[in-house]
């Protein structure tokens, strides 16, 4: 197991309170802080992170259009949303996939703890909803499993 990989680690908690209080007024520092990570990266982790974030955005997009989740005045994923898939998936690739290399395990945390995750920015953003209904639950559960379980395998092309 490789050393965990602080300064990524704690920039991304920074990034989600910041993105989640006060969404796109700090939309700027996070994308520095994205670049100098992705900066340090190698060819094929930005690959990895690139492709991870594209799939971020178009899940939370599906569950946008489902009526899974909502956000107040936008049509679309907000901008400052945007930019968290990207901190997201870059905290994946540098530092949470390789404890989801077992894919069981994988979906077992992303099935909690995504949804977790959501549900704790909706209550602290103020423009995040989340539809309260078994189904939602339901979706959010297995997209965040099958996210969980790309996360790991994405390892093996870049680790």
């Amino acid at each position: 197991m490789t050393a965990m990989n602080w300064p990524v680690l704690i920039g991304f908690k920074l990034s989600w309170f910041a993105l989640v209080l006060w969404q796109n007024l700090l939309v700027i520092p996070v994308l520095l802080f994205l670049l100098w990570s992705l900066w340090r990266s190698s060819p094929s982790e930005r690959l990895a992170w690139l492709v991870l974030a594209a799939v971020g955005i178009a899940l939370d997009s599906l569950l946008q259009y489902s009526g899974v989740l909502s956000f107040t005045g936008s049509v679309w994923l907000p901008l400052w949303m945007l930019v968290l898939w990207l901190v997201f998936s870059l905290v994946v690739v540098q530092v949470f996939s390789v404890f989801l290399q077992n894919y069981w395990l994988a979906a077992l945390i992303a099935a909690v703890s995504g949804p977790m995750a959501y549900l704790g920015g909706a209550a602290l953003s103020g423009q995040m909803q989340i539809s309260n209904t078994t189904e939602a639950y339901i979706a959010l559960v297995l997209c965040w499993a099958c996210y969980g379980v790309l996360s790991g395998w994405s390892r093996r092309f870049y680790a």
